[in-house]
């Protein structure tokens, strides 16, 4: 049997495509196999997303059989406020009174066919309380997130997929992260039997799949193509990993890289919540976005009375 080490330092800053560099030899580890990972912590801001990239590879090496010995240097309580200790399996005592997240974040969570909708809508929630987000932003995020969760349910051939969700008023900025370990975008859009695509290459795959209108067959290649085009107006990030390939978009403008293999799709957004993009610059004409919204305000919260 193999045995891997592997060692993430979370008390320096580090991006998701260096994260998936480190942990990218994991994947290759067959059931039966030893992962020993030490992971750095310290209580100096990290990512709730970059915790998720770790928590859902972790998650899914030991549902393969693959026994993964963790050691922790260090400590965070913010790691352990979201949940990521717990996650892991990692004792933490946390000497500290559990306050309501304020608007500010969820705790990363894993999600099926059964909380995909409750999630959505506990996400939609929280960022609407917070008061301070653009209403076109929250809008276009209704969509997006619906879309991006719903794809993995879909696509994955798993039964779910993971999310962290992250505001700071103070920089103006929300950090949304969904992914799965499961077939990733290139075979899921040239395998089905209706798909039109099964000539793709695994980077043409990426680019494909936030065009408008393309498909494998299910559904109407829609979402992707919102969230990009979203993200590309906003001004805000985007990465799109899966397989050996992913694809980066920011500063309006995207890209395509061969990097380290990812098993599995990761799709992460750094959204301005003060940079408005008109829904009718993407959407289809007639849509009734608007009004979806508000429904769904009116549904928890009663009439909007005109907050905005």
């Amino acid at each position: 049997m193999a045995e891997l080490t592997l060692s993430i330092n979370f008390t320096q800053p580090i991006i998701h495509r260096e994260l998936i560099r480190i942990l990218s030899p994991a994947y290759q580890l067959m059931p039966g196999d030893t992962l020993n990972l030490t992971i750095a912590l310290s209580n100096s801001m990290v990512h709730s997303d970059s915790l998720l990239i770790v928590a859902s590879a972790i998650n899914h090496l030991r549902s393969n059989g693959i026994e993964v010995l963790i050691t922790i240097h260090g400590q965070s309580t913010y790691a352990s406020r979201i949940n990521f200790y717990s996650l892991i399996g990692v004792p933490f005592q946390e000497n500290y009174i559990r306050r309501n997240n304020a608007g500010r974040f969820i705790e990363l969570k894993s999600f099926d066919r059964d909380t995909l909708y409750p999630l959505q809508d506990e996400l939609n929630m929280i960022l609407y309380q917070n008061g301070g987000i653009n209403k076109e932003v929250l809008q276009l995020l209704f969509y997006c997130l619906g879309e991006i969760m719903d794809n993995i349910i879909v696509h994955s051939g798993l039964d779910g997929g993971w999310v962290s969700a992250q505001y700071y008023p103070n920089r103006q900025e929300i950090r949304l992260t969904i992914c799965d370990n499961g077939n990733g975008i290139h075979h899921s859009l040239t395998t089905h039997p209706e798909s039109k695509y099964k000539q793709a290459s695994e980077a043409e795959a990426l680019d494909l799949c936030i065009q408008r209108g393309v498909t494998n067959g299910e559904g109407l290649g829609f979402g992707l193509f919102a969230t990009s085009q979203f993200i590309l107006k906003n001004d805000g990030d985007l990465l799109i990993y899966s397989g050996n390939h992913y694809l980066l978009a920011t500063h309006g403008n995207y890209e395509i890289h061969e990097g380290d293999f990812y098993k599995g799709t990761l799709v992460s957004l750094r959204i301005n919540t003060d940079v408005p993009v008109d829904y009718k610059d993407i959407m289809p004409a007639h849509h009734t976005l608007p009004d979806d919204y508000d429904f769904f305000i009116d549904k928890y919260f009663g009439e909007d009375n005109e907050l905005w």
